[in-house]
């Protein structure tokens, strides 16, 4: 169906329903927004009936109601885009509004939307009562509710008319078709006039007076009628051919009757006009003339103007559509190519608009895109001040923990790995790493090389600042023994660094804009990284404290360590947390362990009974792992006594 009928549905629901509705429509009828009416696109039936079938189960209605509202609605929405005038001076009376809507159609399918198609037919039958018998054909089984609908809305508006509408029958037959078989449905409505003064006859333009001269009637011989209405078709009850214009005669081939499957495909002149019952209801008569509208049309089947009565209005149109030819031929090049071109960008335009559509939604997309990645290069309070055109001004925390982790071995693993095996073992290792960052709400600063900075309780201040870096340290030393060595194939180890303190936090460059993190307290928990032990957390005293203000956390002392630019300082080793097992820290299930299969890949077994309740005795092996295989490693000059 054309595409109006699609957009005329979606002003009634817009008007009557609201926004909501329609989009819950559209969502139920599978059509994306802005697709479903297209208005000079034509959609297939089914996408119709689909389209009226969610407005019923959306609305509450049945399909016949939502089909006569639309009908009574379609009337005024049409009055109101500017057809008013037409529909107004087609008839004084409704029975003549009737009688012109097969043409209308064909003026709409033929004229407005230049299309081929076969619309709905009516014809009327005037009664004794005065009352008027509705026929409608229509190869559309099931919307004759629209009739009802635009009958009762025409009446009203054009004719200030109310009237009742009843169906008295409703048949469906099978019709033969030259393109094919189709189902054509019958129905017969009954249309009387309510509350008013007139009677049927002057109200619904039933049964016109007839009015005569004299008692004398006018006799046409066959031949003056043949000659005076040359375009006419006579025929019987059983469509039996018993007369034939002049020119019709002229222009029919003359072995049609014994031949007549090369004369139904052939091309043929069109004729339109009018079927007329002659009295007594055995004969009808369609008096006719060509449709043809130009002289061309008119030499393509043999025909001159001579053979259009002087009295067929066809004449006239003929010539003046010559004139108007004749006149778009006289214009410059120049003003075709314009118009070609016009037509050509509007097409063009049409199409851009789609791309336009998909495009936007691409553009959507990326843009989640870059705002994922802005928020992992910021933090998100001041990603969103950057977007908005704000100036991030550097801010001094009283008090943050900060934490470097590195993969000791890192330096003897690069020469003997590709470039690649290096990118795909940091790659995984730090996936872990930023899983970790998201549970334990903390936030990743940066990474370079092997090396991974966090911190807690900035940009946003906590009271438990230390107590989140702790859990996330611990949570670390347990993911990276799930990423192997590529060289021993052996669980990979790190080692953590933590200390406390001020921090001077602000964003550095434009173009490239990072975060980043100023003070002693960035040095010093750089140094109890690079003092740590591998597979161990080394923190701070002030840390140690920081952590047990809010934390349950058990540590052990290292003892005093001589630190590069800061002298001796007792420090400690993170053991445990008595608040959270590891399995809660890597939100991990308790009895998942892994082994390498053939092929050297980690294969996960689910086994509560091998893993302890909390998870630290799995981690402190770890740890005495690390510690005997530093020992076995020749040339090694670290002693670490646990």
């Amino acid at each position: 169906m054309f595409g109006f009928i699609h957009e005329s549905i979606r002003q009634w629901c817009y008007q009557k329903y609201g926004e909501d509705a329609w989009i819950a429509i559209l969502k139920r009828s599978g059509f994306e927004s802005g697709k479903e009416n297209i208005v000079n696109h034509y959609y297939s039936d089914q996408d119709t009936y689909i389209l009226v079938d969610a407005v019923s189960t959306v609305c509450k209605m049945t399909r016949e109601e939502v089909w006569e509202n639309y009908g009574a609605f379609v009337i005024t929405y049409i009055m109101e885009a500017g057809w008013d005038e037409l529909v107004r001076s087609m008839s004084p009376n409704l029975k003549g509004l009737l009688d012109n809507l097969d043409s209308l159609h064909y003026f709409i399918d033929h004229v407005v939307y230049k299309a081929n198609l076969r619309g709905p037919s009516f014809r009327c039958e005037d009664n004794p009562d005065g009352t008027i018998t509705l026929h409608y054909y229509t190869g559309r089984p099931g919307l004759y509710p629209i009739v009802k609908g635009i009958l009762r809305e025409a009446a009203k508006k054009v004719f200030k008319l109310d009237i009742a509408i009843d169906i008295i029958g409703r048949t469906q037959r099978s019709v033969q078709m030259s393109t094919g078989e189709r189902i054509e449905e019958h129905v017969i409505f009954q249309i009387k006039a309510q509350n008013t003064n007139q009677s049927n006859e002057d109200a619904l333009g039933a049964l016109p007076k007839q009015i005569e001269s004299s008692d004398y009637q006018l006799r046409l011989s066959n031949k003056d009628f043949v000659n005076t209405f040359p375009y006419h078709i006579v025929f019987d009850r059983d469509c039996k051919l018993i007369q034939v214009g002049r020119e019709i005669y002229s222009l029919s081939e003359s072995d049609f009757a014994t031949n007549p499957n090369q004369f139904t495909q052939s091309q043929h002149l069109k004729l339109k006009g009018q079927m007329m019952i002659m009295s007594g209801g055995n004969i009808i008569m369609y008096l006719c003339s060509p449709d043809v509208t130009s002289i061309p049309e008119l030499l393509q089947f043999g025909m001159r103007m001579n053979s259009m009565p002087l009295h067929d209005a066809t004449r006239d149109l003929i010539l003046l559509n010559q004139q108007r030819l004749s006149d778009v031929e006289m214009k410059e090049e120049g003003s075709v190519k314009h118009f070609s071109r016009r037509k050509s960008f509007s097409l063009q335009l049409e199409s851009n608009n789609e791309q336009l559509e998909q495009m936007a939604k691409d553009l959507e997309v990326e843009k989640g895109k870059t705002d994922a990645l802005l928020r992992e290069m910021l933090p998100p309070t001041v990603a969103q001040q950057l977007k908005n055109g704000l100036s991030v001004d550097a801010r001094e925390y009283e008090e943050a923990t900060i934490m470097f982790s590195d993969v000791p071995t890192f330096q003897q693993i690069v020469p003997l790995c590709q470039p690649k095996d290096i990118v795909h073992l940091l790659n995984e290792l730090f996936t872990k790493f930023d899983r970790l960052i998201g549970l334990q709400k903390a936030y990743k600063v940066e990474t370079v090389g092997d090396s991974y900075m966090s911190v807690g309780g900035i940009p946003d201040a906590v009271e438990d600042h230390c107590e989140i870096i702790c859990h996330l340290a611990l949570g670390m030393l347990m993911e990276a023994r799930s990423v192997c060595d590529p060289i021993s194939n052996n669980p990979l180890s790190v080692r953590c660094g933590i200390h406390s303190g001020p921090v001077v936090a602000g964003v550095v460059g434009t173009k490239m804009p990072r975060y980043c993190l100023f003070g002693d307290t960035v040095n010093t928990a750089s140094r109890m990284e690079s003092y740590s032990p591998p597979g161990r957390i080394h923190c701070s005293e002030t840390a140690k404290l920081c952590a047990e203000k809010t934390g349950r956390v058990e540590f052990e002392p290292r003892g005093k360590v001589q630190i590069k630019g800061k002298g001796e300082m007792n420090t400690y080793f993170l053991i445990r947390s008595f608040k959270l097992s590891i399995w809660e820290i890597t939100s991990r299930a308790r009895g998942l362990i892994w082994s390498l299969d053939e092929k050297r890949f980690k294969v996960y077994f689910p086994d509560e009974d091998v893993n302890s309740i909390d998870g630290y005795q799995e981690l402190r092996n770890s740890i005495v792992d690390d510690i005997i295989a530093q020992k076995a490693t020749k040339g090694s000059r670290n002693c670490v006594i646990v």
